[in-house]
């Protein structure tokens, strides 16, 4: 199979971008033809590693530079970088023939252009968050954004959603749509640290709104002066560190909450704690959750749409809770005080994720690759 895979840039250190090259990589050691296709890595480093067996390309159309300019400066900008996307991608397909083009509703700013390439090559599209969130709600603007884009997905050939709730969503107005989880990035086959730190919580993810640290540090603040030894370390970068840190200083906890920034080996920091904390407002998946799980330490999560309860069974490997900070405070409390009701749930919190191991979940993103081609 001659497969691309198109994405605005391996960049930064986020879900997609990891899933993406875990993919990438897997399916050209398994003998495939593929090309990582990226139009805003520019002069960025790679954020993971990219398998020598992967080709490389990038079309330089840096959609984020647009907005520097005015409004009407802005909208010549963006023709000009779409007539020049098109073009390259076409001349592209002209030379290397690919069977699939692969890539994510997050290519919402030229996926119009992409789709219209679908009579000459099969075009297969993932949704990496909830469709909630990226076709309902908004402002005026944004909704007429979210239509546009839904009318290009309804063209494509497969839709692959992360969970099943999400693809119940998509099916409401796309006819073919598969769900097929993401793969571990890696699981320890051994854990290196045979004691976890005491009082130690985990939370990773961008500093970003949906993340909602903020319910995290609220919730916290609820219980924290009933559990004086107990901390949280809070591992990402993101737009909202400041204002994080500010609410972190307001509610007295500046030494009970840190935030960590980026960890080049997350995997050590989940096996040192006590169980993991995640409160976003939605998901296309939770990576991080089954990498935690696979450390053997539980979770306890919001149950957003979509993807913790396809992950979580609640009170057997670990706890889903209201998004509220009220019951992610009672949820935290609850497996601060039930030792070893916790510890039984990281152990079998291993052993649901075995699932998603690489070489139990990649045959399923091939076998979905292939479906389009016959």
């Amino acid at each position: 199979m001659n497969i691309v895979f198109l994405i605005r840039s391996i960049a930064k250190k986020n879900g997609v971008e990891r899933t993406i090259t875990d993919k990438v990589n897997a399916l050209a050691n398994m003998g495939h033809m593929v090309t990582l296709l990226t139009y805003e890595q520019c002069n960025h480093p790679n954020a993971f590693h990219i398998d020598e067996k992967v080709r490389c390309i990038d079309f330089d159309c840096c959609y984020y530079t647009i907005y520097k300019y005015p409004l009407f400066i802005r909208l010549y900008e963006a023709w000009k970088m779409k007539y020049h996307f098109a073009k390259k991608l076409q001349a592209f397909i002209n030379q290397v023939h690919p069977d699939v083009i692969v890539t994510t509703t997050y290519t919402k700013e030229f996926m119009d252009i992409v789709i219209s390439l679908s009579r000459q090559i099969r075009v297969v599209i993932e949704s990496h968050t909830a469709f909630t969130h990226d076709m309902m709600g908004g402002s005026l603007i944004e909704r007429i954004q979210k239509y546009a884009l839904l009318r290009s997905v309804k063209r494509c050939d497969l839709l692959i959603a992360l969970t099943m709730g999400d693809a119940e969503c998509w099916k409401q107005h796309i006819r073919n749509v598969a769900t097929v989880c993401n793969p571990l990035t890696f699981y320890p086959e051994t854990l290196s640290h045979p004691s976890k730190e005491n009082g130690r919580i985990i939370a990773v993810g961008r500093l970003e709104p949906q993340k909602r640290f903020d319910r995290l540090i609220n919730a916290f603040s609820l219980i924290a002066h009933k559990y004086p030894l107990w901390y949280i370390d809070i591992y990402g970068e993101g737009n909202d560190r400041e204002a994080l840190q500010r609410l972190i200083e307001e509610k007295g906890l500046t030494k009970q909450i840190y935030l960590k920034g980026v960890t080049s080996n997350v995997y050590s920091e989940y096996e040192q704690s006590q169980f993991f904390v995640f409160s976003s407002d939605y998901e296309g998946f939770g990576l991080v959750l089954a990498e935690a799980m696979a450390c053997s330490i539980p979770c306890v999560s919001t149950d957003c749409p979509f993807g913790p309860s396809d992950i979580i069974e609640d009170r057997v490997d670990g706890l889903l809770c209201k998004m509220t900070e009220e019951d992610l405070s009672a949820k935290m409390e609850w497996m601060i005080i039930h030792e070893k009701e916790r510890q039984e749930m990281g152990l079998k919190a291993r052993q649901t994720v075995v699932r998603y191991k690489k070489e139990n979940v990649m045959k399923a993103w091939e076998k979905a690759y292939l479906s389009v081609i016959n």
